[in-house]
């Protein structure tokens, strides 16, 4: 993947690549919000992981691991929360993400396939009242859809350069007030160093660990930035994960959901078949969105309550987002 000094608030797809194993022109590009949003609205970074791409995804459908991985043990300035995951509060709450990922670690996972890959979404019963909602999406087969804030998204690729090695390049969107990129980019380049988007901090130097930080501070006393909790997390399964000996959970769900689509993919083209989440000129303006946020919901009514909470911000966003697919 070339290096984004040269553009670096913005990515745009290539939209004459082909498959290497198909012939024919390229299908039209999805209607993702990242790519529909104006660019004053979105701004892309990128980072290198040492590791095989799927174990660098996998963490991010793992919807369990933030209460652990990125604990905080304080909750932060909301002032200060700007451009940072978790740290804001949520659609219709008070709560920081923090607070909320802290407090409530055991959360119920429902997995749905979607006709783009994956709708995973997260439960936290907060009182008998009120249930934390948060919906996340696998954008099948590398990228993932999250929510940054009450009004920023992440759309997340993982990219790789060879086995052993991958990119993340995320783009972030805006459905409220254009985003600051001289402060987001500010932000990344303290862990990041140009030209070629390399960590600063990993196996060479521990990830910055700090036994004092992890006592008093965070789960992995490795600082505030959970691109660095999550790298740490993905490269000390070894550069390609031995599966053999892992055992998945219940809260695995999303990622054996995901592996079934890979086999049935692999399957598909090994046959001569085009996988059955191939992008074609029919489906993939199909594609819009996805929806994703975190929010609070009254527990009897999450499933129409999200989806209000969801269509409110994207009716209030100035760049007119399009309509989502009445499910």
């Amino acid at each position: 993947m070339p290096g984004l000094q040269g553009n670096p608030g913005r990515v745009r797809p290539s939209r004459g690549a082909r498959h290497p194993r198909h012939s024919g022109a390229a299908p039209p590009f999805p209607a993702l919000d990242c790519f529909t949003a104006p660019d004053s609205h979105t701004f892309a970074f990128k980072g290198l992981i040492s590791c095989n791409w799927l174990q660098a995804l996998e963490v991010g459908i793992d919807p369990a691991h933030a209460s652990f991985l990125h604990r905080f043990f304080e909750d932060g300035d909301a002032a200060e929360a700007y451009g940072k995951q978790f740290r804001a509060t949520s659609d219709g709450s008070d709560l920081p993400m923090t607070y909320v990922l802290r407090e409530y670690a055991r959360p119920r996972i429902e997995v749905e396939n979607t006709e783009y890959g994956l709708r995973v979404t997260a439960l936290r019963t907060i009182n008998e009242a009120t249930t934390h909602v948060r919906v996340t999406n696998l954008v099948f087969p590398q990228a993932f859809v999250i929510p940054m804030s009450a009004e920023m998204t992440i759309t997340q690729w993982h990219m790789p350069v060879d086995d052993t090695h991958t990119y993340w390049v995320a783009i972030f969107t805006s459905f409220a007030r254009p985003v600051d990129r001289a402060q987001m980019r500010a932000q990344r380049l303290e862990s990041y160093s140009l030209p070629d988007y390399l960590p600063k901090l990993g196996r060479h130097n521990d990830y910055g660990f700090d036994p004092d930080e992890q006592a008093t501070e965070t789960y992995t006393g490795m600082g505030e930035d959970i691109n660095v909790h999550d790298q740490w997390a993905v490269e000390s399964q070894g550069a390609i994960q031995d599966r053999t000996r892992e055992n998945l959970a219940s809260s695995d769900k999303a990622i054996a959901a995901n592996r079934r689509l890979l086999l049935r993919a692999m399957a598909a083209m090994e046959e001569g078949r085009a996988p059955a989440l191939m992008q074609d000129a029919e489906a993939t303006p199909r594609i819009i969105g996805p929806a994703t946020i975190d929010t609070m919901a009254p527990t009897a009514e999450w499933e129409s309550r999200w989806r209000e909470a969801v269509s409110r911000r994207r009716g209030a966003a100035p760049w007119a987002p399009p309509a989502l697919a009445a499910e």
